[in-house]
């Protein structure tokens, strides 16, 4: 089985299929490369895609060291540079987009190509002194967090069910949220906790200027843990960005896939 090892001792999975222009797909929060099971296989067709578990996530170590942001976007640029790639497409989503902006924060856009964001926001959560109106669920106070970090640790099977059919709307692909709910509840609990701890408290608004390569945003068509007007937003403030939206929610491009490979190839290879 594949692992890079990092300079922590943490083991991290990968796959990689096909040829061509290099592309990083990154999961979210709770998740693990399975997700993209609609993606790899359509985009190894034309594409170098390599495919990995986070650390403390799927078949990577469950580690209790390095929970955070910077680190997750370390173990991205130190596994590109073990794989030698060049000139890259990051596609991540939800917690992957926060891993992307972390990593271009810390070490800029010089072997990037273009980058892919999937739904999300640049502030999950809105503070008592501020009028943020882009948080997840709309509206997302620092008691709703520590609430929610709360159930996760003392009731993580509750967490998914609530999270997961949360993440499909009411969209199509209903027949998928036994599964994902199966792949959810394989997590660890401290994980989900730390890294929801992570997560809940970036601001990546003052850093989206750094952004200089292009960047598509795609969000779902049907309310879900994010907004249209979140997407207008992060348009007007990326500064190369396209915005589209795909049939479902926060989980569309599974709800859509077919519509959603072609828009994120034909981006890839203009």
């Amino acid at each position: 089985m594949p692992f890079f090892c990092t300079d922590d001792n943490t083991k991290i999975y990968y796959e990689e299929r096909g040829k061509g222009q290099n592309v990083v797909f990154i999961h979210g929060w709770d998740c693990n490369r399975h997700f993209f099971c609609e993606q790899v296989p359509e985009f190894a067709k034309k594409y170098h895609v390599l495919s990995f578990d986070l650390r403390g996530h799927g078949d990577s170590d469950r580690t209790e060291a390095g929970m955070n942001l910077a680190h997750f976007a370390k173990d991205v640029k130190d596994l590109i540079e073990n794989r030698g790639l060049e000139d890259v497409v990051l596609i991540g989503w939800s917690m992957g987009v926060h891993i992307i902006w972390e990593y271009i924060k810390n070490y800029g856009c010089a072997n990037l190509k273009k980058v892919v964001l999937i739904d999300m926001t640049a502030k999950m959560m809105a503070e008592p002194e501020e009028n943020w109106p882009h948080t997840i669920f709309d509206s997302y106070t620092r008691a709703d967090g520590m609430a929610y970090l709360e159930e996760c640790a003392s009731n993580w099977p509750g967490c998914v069910d609530g999270f997961v059919p949360a993440m499909f709307s009411d969209g199509p692909r209903q027949d998928l949220v036994p599964w994902i709910k199966e792949m959810a509840l394989k997590n660890t609990p401290h994980v989900m906790v730390e890294m929801w701890l992570a997560i809940i408290q970036k601001d990546y608004r003052d850093m989206l200027d750094q952004i200089t390569v292009p960047c598509l945003y795609t969000y779902g068509a049907r309310k879900s843990l994010y907004t249209e007007e979140n997407a207008q937003w992060l348009k007007e403030h990326i500064p190369d960005c396209e915005i589209a939206a795909f049939d479902g929610g926060h989980i569309h491009f599974l709800q859509d896939p077919v519509n959603f490979n072609k828009a994120v190839m034909e981006f890839i290879d203009k």
